[in-house]
């Protein structure tokens, strides 16, 4: 995981569910190319999560509102945001099965804070420390919580690889 993450903002509201960030009529799915073209593809905004012209996101920080990833808890989510651009995600809430995919999957950072943001801040630049655990948007820095036993698994970037070094080191056969 990167210690200083910076870019543009995009803003979701409340109950975004999975099937929006990525849709089951696009299964079978064919890579990482299509998951990042199709990523928030059914979530209404203006500009698009997804330029057209690019096929990739030029937001990597998204804000969201309460319970963002609920639904069907598809493992395609997470994996179609990060391969559109994203990095971290700063929710109110997050549905548990997308917020701990996140972290298993090591691809993206979820931040559940009760931040201030609705829609305007979308292209604003923001700034996430990891290590020192704040986000700034403009002069606005924000602190948020540690993430207990589960840093271990995001600082490997994601279960497998924190299992294979549990492995190599030989703390588990």
């Amino acid at each position: 995981m990167d210690k200083i993450i910076t870019g543009k903002a995009f803003y979701c509201g409340d109950f975004v569910d999975t099937d929006v960030m990525s849709p089951g009529r696009f299964e079978p799915l064919e890579g990482e190319e299509l998951l990042a073209r199709i990523a928030l593809i059914d979530y209404k905004s203006d500009p698009p999560y997804v330029d057209p012209k690019t096929q990739r996101s030029p937001f990597t920080v998204i804000f969201a509102g309460r319970e963002f990833g609920c639904g069907s808890s598809r493992d395609t989510a997470p994996r179609a945001l990060a391969y559109a651009g994203s990095k971290v995600v700063i929710a109110r809430s997050f549905a548990r099965i997308f917020f701990r995919n996140c972290i298993n999957m090591g691809l993206l950072l979820p931040i559940q804070y009760e931040h201030p943001f609705d829609e305007a801040i979308v292209g604003k630049e923001v700034t996430v420390n990891t290590e020192q655990r704040y986000f700034q948007v403009e002069n606005q820095r924000f602190e948020y919580g540690d993430f207990g036993p589960l840093t271990d698994i995001m600082e490997a970037g994601g279960l497998l690889n924190h299992i294979k070094q549990k492995i190599a080191t030989g703390e588990i056969a």
